[in-house]
């Protein structure tokens, strides 16, 4: 008989799309939680450049307009692949279907998925407190 032993999932399975398809948040994995921030920093930059060339380019030229737009679709496929990176394998084809996603995608998607970290740190705060207050309260029996 070989030793053994499993550690408790620190993941969060959520479901993405009507197909049944699953992304996991490794919400208390710290490499995890670091990639993601990096990653929503990087969309960030790149989509706040993207609607700066935007507003410049409304009364431009076709081509600043045709510029913009092929630095939109390089900016979205640069941030389908850290995606994939960061959530793993297929993640983007999951959440986004076949289509390549457009910047207005992968916001939705970085505040759905900021909703339920917020939501995760909430309740992981009030268990904080919970267990303060039982190792109050029966540490002072000693």
């Amino acid at each position: 008989m070989s030793d053994f032993i499993k550690i408790n999932s620190t993941g969060k399975k959520i479901q993405v799309n009507d197909s049944g398809d699953f992304i996991m948040l490794e919400l208390k994995n710290t490499t995890f939680m670091n990639n993601l921030i990096i990653l929503v920093k990087e969309f960030e930059a790149a989509s706040g450049e993207l609607s700066e060339r935007l507003s410049r380019a409304e009364n431009g030229s076709i081509d600043e307009a045709s510029s913009v737009i092929a630095q939109a679709a390089e900016v979205c496929v640069n941030l389908a692949a850290r995606t994939d990176e960061v959530f793993g394998a297929g993640t983007c084809r999951k959440v986004f279907g076949e289509q390549a996603p457009g910047i207005y995608e992968f916001a939705d998607f970085f505040e759905q998925i900021g909703g339920l970290i917020q939501e995760y740190a909430k309740k992981q705060v009030e268990l904080n407190e919970k267990v303060a207050k039982y190792k109050e309260k029966y540490s002072r029996r000693e």
